[in-house]
């Protein structure tokens, strides 16, 4: 039978019921747990390890190649970029994981034969279908020789990239990682590598001292004739001009500077004559005109005006000259000015072939110093190379060689240890929560409650001592130790009133519905009343004593105890046909009459019986519950049939 209605707590997850659940599983998990670490320590023994291997060493990081320079030599050297140099010697990283290396070294190393590198199978190579076309098209196999040696090459240098590492440590020394199923194959590819480097490195350092010495020899070749040609040119040109071309450059310009200056002030004297010469032809000889050719003119006030005209020489005292000697003044004027003309003409063609010899001079000097000082640096930078190409230092420091190890880097037992303990920590929890899903069980009191909907709730543990005792021990239990629950539900009996039927059943409950009521019925008994308990359970239908009177046709005493009495349904009849029978809630409620209170006890499957039976009189119905072990649709079912009044959980 299934109920429609749906718990809205029931549909809620919560944390608190998964972490009871986990703990109900808790040995399973614990197994679980166990499994998963022993599963996974036997993973790690069956599997493939790998070994890693290191090798240390260090390469010279800078070394002097050069001689020092002092001076303008030293100038002239980093001029002509000779000199000082510092070589950095950094390790070609690239170089190494290239192809090229690789191939290099498969001679020492054989990747080809290394299962590790090379697991290439040429027969799988093409797929089935494709392998089967070709034999039904009669197709010639494309996988030639040099299609699998690539991809034999490409596999292994896959390989190599991924389990060869070449870094830097924290002091500045190299580091060749290698890892390896073989550790001496390992200690011996880290080895080989090392070597590989450290001999490249040293074969690469000495051509190039070779190719630099021999670069400067036929540097110092040209630079020597360089040399002797500009000395020659020069030699050539002392002999065709003068030994002296800056002397006479100089002397050259001197001369045109002077009579420059002189053409100048024959110019000047000739303007102001050639002017005064103007006023006598027309007359104008007032002391006015005087001062207005001497504001134009002031070489008229000089000493030297006066005396070409033959005037006087002091100032203050001025007399206008003839027109006749004015004339002849001009006239020798302008025929020393024609003469200066002529002059500096001359000297200007002179100044411009010295200037152009001094030019042609300075040039040959210039190259030839120039071609002096670089020859003069290189035979200085032959010399040291040709002493230097004698000594060829170690450029390596090996610091640590690849030894084989001895134990795996890779796969970690640890690891495998604790990820086969967290699968099998989750595996177990996840079969936990199906195993509880399928049990479908309440996994909590507080489900319970919410699920009951009772009126009241009591804790039922207390009242656990009462399972499978007689009334004499319950009896005693009671004197000696104080029950409120057995308090608080004689309460809520009392209150249920007379005409209702007291219904007690229980569902996979540690304690019983029937040892319940004889509790409170004990609990409840005084000398003027009559407790009936009748239980419905089909596994105590049988057990009576016959020496009891029955009560009626349908029920019969089993047990008295004082005011107590045991009522079971007829030993002839079991209990279902019983709850079946039309008269059923007619005897019983004859039987009801005949004592004060009475109890309707069923547990498990027969409790929705006798709760169908009762459904349309009125009931007072209290129900026995535990957790983990009473269904989660056991109270909705009972609720669909009859109200819980009062819930008692463990």
């Amino acid at each position: 039978m299934q109920v429609s209605q749906v718990n809205k707590y029931y549909n809620e997850i919560d944390l608190n019921e998964f972490f009871i659940t986990i703990r109900a599983y808790k040995f399973f998990i614990f197994f679980t747990f166990i499994v998963g670490i022993i599963l996974g320590g036997a993973y790690y023994y069956a599997i493939d390890k790998k070994y890693t291997s290191e090798a240390i060493f260090q390469i010279n990081s800078s070394r002097n190649q050069n001689l020092n320079f002092g001076g303008d030599l030293a100038a002239l050297a980093s001029i002509a970029n000779f000199g000082d140099s510092t070589k950095t010697n950094t390790l070609p990283i690239d170089k190494i994981n290239g192809r090229l290396f690789i191939e290099s070294i498969d001679d020492l190393i054989n990747f080809k034969d290394d299962i590790f590198f090379n697991d290439f199978d040429s027969s799988a190579h093409d797929p089935f279908w494709e392998k089967k076309l070709k034999i039904l098209t009669d197709t010639k196999k494309t996988t030639s020789k040099s299609v699998e040696n690539e991809a034999i090459w490409q596999k292994i240098r896959k390989v190599y990239a991924e389990n060869i590492l070449i870094s830097a440590t924290p002091n500045g020394s190299s580091k060749i990682t290698v890892t390896h199923t073989d550790p001496d194959r390992a200690a011996l590819i880290a080895n080989t590598i090392m070597d590989k480097i450290i001999n490249d490195l040293k074969n690469t350092n000495d051509q190039e001292q070779d190719d630099r010495l021999k670069y400067l020899a036929n540097t110092l070749g040209n630079a020597l004739s360089d040399l002797e040609a500009s000395q020659s040119k020069l030699k050539t040109f002392t002999l065709e001009n003068s030994a002296l071309p800056l002397e006479s450059f100089a002397k050259g310009s001197l001369q045109l500077e002077l009579l420059r200056e002189q053409s100048s002030r024959t110019n000047e004297l000739f303007d102001a004559v050639s002017e005064l010469s103007e006023l006598l032809q027309k007359n104008t000889t007032t002391q006015k005109d005087y001062q207005i050719l001497r504001k134009k003119f002031p070489i008229v006030d000089q000493v030297e005006f006066r005396r070409v005209l033959g005037q006087n020489e002091i100032i203050s005292s001025w007399s206008w000259p003839t027109a006749y000697s004015t004339k002849a003044v001009l006239a020798t004027l302008l025929e020393r000015k024609n003469k200066l003309k002529s002059q500096i003409e001359i000297l200007q063609v002179e100044a411009a072939r010295s200037r152009k010899a001094l030019s042609i001079y300075s040039k040959l000097e210039r190259e030839s110093q120039i071609a002096e000082a670089t020859y003069t640096v290189l035979i200085e930078q032959v010399k040291a190379q040709s002493i230097a190409a004698g000594y060829r230092p170690n450029q390596a420091s090996v610091y640590e060689f690849a030894t084989s190890s001895i134990s795996p880097s890779t796969p970690s037992i640890l690891l495998f240890a604790s990820l086969g303990a967290i699968l099998g920590f989750f595996i177990g929890c996840i079969l936990s929560l199906i195993f509880d899903l399928r049990k479908n069980v309440y996994r909590s009191k507080k489900h319970i409650i919410s699920s009951g909907e009772a009126e009241f709730n009591l804790n039922l543990r207390p009242l656990n001592v009462f399972q499978s005792r007689s009334f004499e021990k319950m009896k005693s239990i009671q004197v000696k130790k104080s029950f409120p629950s057995l308090r608080d539900l004689a309460i809520e009996i009392n209150n249920s009133g007379n005409n209702t039927f007291k219904i007690l059943t229980s569902s996979k409950s540690k304690i019983k519905s029937t040892d319940l009521a004889k509790a409170l019925a004990i609990y409840m008994q005084t000398n003027d009343k009559k407790i009936g308990i009748v239980s419905f359970s089909q596994k105590n239908s049988n057990s009576f004593n016959e020496n009891i009177m029955l009560s009626n046709e349908t029920f019969i005493i089993n047990e008295n105890w004082e005011n107590i009495s045991m009522l079971t349904p007829n030993h002839e009849m079991n209990v279902i046909k019983t709850l079946s029978d039309t008269n059923f809630v007619e005897s019983l409620k004859i039987i009801n009459k005949k004592f004060d209170l009475m109890f309707l006890c069923a547990d498990d499957a027969d409790s929705f019986s006798l709760l169908r039976a009762l459904q349309s009189e009125n009931n007072f119905h209290i129900t026995l519950t535990k957790t983990r072990c009473t269904k989660s649709d056991t109270l909705p079912i009972m609720r669909s049939i009859s109200q819980i009044q009062g819930l008692l959980y463990d």
